[in-house]
């Protein structure tokens, strides 16, 4: 029986201190707030400067992007707001923003820098993709995590493989190759 009365006190101390932490707002402190949203994404390297991904891109390690966020009726265009992220092994980030505003902002990724030498021009295009923050779950987006579309980088030169690539894809091989 000592046993028994031992393990329900320890519980019950257990639940004594999980509620005096969640009241504290401890144990609750690094989960995100109903108005938090998470960007994720990708960065990639466009090894065969096709403007587009090919069974050839790459991604991108340690590219830095950035969220930026405008006030929708902004005659400036100003940026109000924004957060930065990096990627990671696989090319992909993961961006908090704190409080969001919704409909009243426009927000877009923006590729900020790749540590990849020959491949840190900035592609045209794939560049920066919108994100839609609306919180409106009758409009279909029922989470707080949103996916922007991949960002690219170009190589300097094309990959020698390339116009085979891109032949593979009906395109022929391209003015360059």
């Amino acid at each position: 029986m000592g046993r028994r009365r031992c393990i329900t006190e320890v519980l019950l101390a257990a639940v004594v201190v999980a509620a005096a932490a969640a009241a504290s707002g401890g144990l609750l402190a690094a989960a995100a707030r109903d108005d938090d949203f998470f960007v994720d994404g990708s960065v990639y390297c466009d090894t065969c400067r096709a403007g587009f991904e090919t069974n050839a891109t790459t991604p991108i390690a340690g590219a830095k992007v950035r969220l930026e966020c405008r006030h929708y009726m902004s005659a400036s265009g100003a940026v109000e707001r924004s957060a930065e992220g990096t990627t990671d092994a696989a090319g992909r980030y993961r961006i908090e923003l704190v409080d969001n505003r919704g409909a009243e902002e426009v927000c877009s990724v923006v590729l900020v820098s790749s540590p990849v030498p020959g491949c840190a021009e900035k592609e045209v295009g794939r560049d920066r993709a919108q994100v839609e923050l609306l919180t409106d779950a009758g409009a279909g987006l029922a989470t707080t995590v949103r996916r922007a579309n991949p960002l690219g980088f170009l190589k300097n030169q094309p990959l020698p493989n390339c116009g085979q690539i891109l032949s593979s894809y009906g395109l022929g091989s391209g003015p360059s190759y």
